[in-house]
């Protein structure tokens, strides 16, 4: 169970680490896309993993954080999925030039996919470490209350 909550911790982390690959490109729109559609499968294969994880889980506390994943993790889905759509529409609207995206911020005062992404993805970054860390001590109180009293060092 360790290493899946490492890859869980691998799939929700990674598109926050490839955000800078993708920012030093420029704010224009294939670098926009590209990083939606590399986003989306990942996160959803962290939302079948923590379903997986969820049901092999004895531990209260990370049945609660796996939970809280199963919540935070597909609302980033569909954040990104809702930007992605945006930004192919703003691409379209631009007539598939590689334009500027900061222009859609510009707009004025409207609803902006980031706005569920961003708060969502923040969630299962926290939530994920949480997660990992409790698994961590859990497995070696564990391992330390199984060894025989006369062999601890």
């Amino acid at each position: 169970m360790c290493r899946r909550i490492l890859m869980l911790v691998a799939l929700i982390w990674l598109p926050f680490l490839m955000l800078p690959a993708f920012a030093a490109f420029g704010d224009t729109s294939y670098p926009h896309i590209a990083f939606h559609v590399l986003a989306i499968p990942m996160l959803v294969g962290a939302v079948v993993l923590t379903r997986r994880l969820l049901v092999e889980t004895d531990g209260t506390a990370r049945r609660w954080m796996l939970r809280a994943l199963l919540l935070f993790v597909p609302l980033a889905v569909i954040g990104h999925v809702a930007e992605l759509a945006t930004a192919i529409a703003r691409f379209a609207q631009d007539g598939f030039v590689n334009r500027n995206t900061a222009d859609v911020w510009e707009a004025g005062p409207h609803f902006h996919a980031a706005n569920i992404t961003i708060p969502s993805m923040m969630l299962a970054m926290v939530t994920v470490l949480a997660l990992a860390v409790t698994t961590a001590v859990q497995r070696r109180s564990r391992r330390e209350s199984s060894t025989p009293v006369g062999t601890r060092l």
